[in-house]
């Protein structure tokens, strides 16, 4: 791929089916629609809800991928073909006893370029997956870009850590609740212009139901898939099953991160005008710190 200042990105909003072949196939076909981008963004769990989520049992072993696998090599023939560069949404990935969500970033040639697993797991994840302690900053033909996988995107530390380290673009594989769903674009928002970065969340479409705890639980993700630059969304989805496309200006965006001494421009204050020097504290807990992970594996034995 011949280096760029104007990518073109794809994010897909895909609808869940219970059948993870299923889920495969459509995202395989939405694949097919897209032609002349740089980057394309899959969302969380593409596959389909994992086998922690209710009613999903029956699917671990089936829906947990290896990586590298066959599902993987399926995409890498989709990155070939569409000379793109793929982020691969996210998938339980197994490595011998341990479960991770993974996400992975193909190249045009479909080779692995790096996988970013979930530092901040959420909610039964805390109980069924390996939480990592690495964050996936990279360099691509089109700019440096970061992976935040989905709740990662919500401890603002983490977009915060991959744009000190130079992400022009964070990518954000995510399932967007719809309790959220109100706040997300704005926080979205936010987020690039705080980190003076594009971000880009593709999320996906639909729930599930079952028993949790010995109580009915239903889990609803609500799409809303958004490309957000520091000065405005360059779009957004609603719930339909759609591909979101946007073309990314980096000379414009680098142009926002150099110093200003008339101060007409002022984003880049959000990261020149630091003084880390104070930030001491944030490496304490929160004054109202509970263990989360203790908190529910109690909630998930109480009957």
């Amino acid at each position: 791929m011949k280096p760029t200042t104007r990518p073109r990105v794809a994010l897909l909003q895909t609808l869940w089916d219970l059948d993870p072949e299923v889920n495969l196939r459509r995202v395989l076909a939405l694949l097919d629609t897209v032609d002349e981008a740089e980057l394309i963004v899959l969302p969380e769990f593409f596959l389909g809800p994992p086998f922690y989520f209710p009613g999903r049992a029956h699917l671990k072993g089936v829906i947990d991928q290896p990586v590298p696998g066959p599902v993987f090599d399926r995409l890498a023939e989709a990155a070939r073909r569409t000379g793109a560069y793929i982020l691969c949404g996210t998938v339980v990935e197994r490595e011998g006893d341990r479960y991770y969500n993974t996400a992975v970033l193909l190249d045009d040639r479909g080779e692995v370029v790096v996988k970013a697993r979930k530092t901040h797991r959420f909610a039964a994840e805390m109980v069924s997956v390996t939480a990592s302690d690495e964050f996936a900053v990279v360099d691509t033909p089109f700019g440096r870009v970061g992976i935040c996988v989905c709740s990662d995107f919500w401890i603002p530390e983490v977009p915060r850590m991959l744009a000190l380290r130079g992400a022009e673009i964070i990518a954000v594989p995510g399932a967007a609740l719809r309790g959220n769903i109100q706040i997300t674009r704005p926080c979205l928002q936010a987020n690039s212009s705080f980190n003076v970065c594009y971000t880009l969340l593709a999320s996906a479409v639909g729930g599930v139901t079952g028993e949790r705890a010995g109580r009915q639980v239903s889990i609803e993700v609500a799409g809303h898939s958004t490309v957000a630059a520091p000065e405005e969304l360059l779009g957004s989805l609603e719930e339909e099953e759609a591909v979101l496309r946007a073309e990314l200006d980096m000379d414009h965006l680098r142009g926002l991160r150099e110093v200003d001494l008339s101060f007409r421009r002022s984003l880049y204050f959000c990261l020149h005008g630091r003084r880390p020097e104070l930030y001491g504290r944030l490496r304490e807990p929160y004054s109202g710190h509970q263990d989360l992970k203790s908190l529910l594996t109690e909630y998930l034995t109480r009957r």
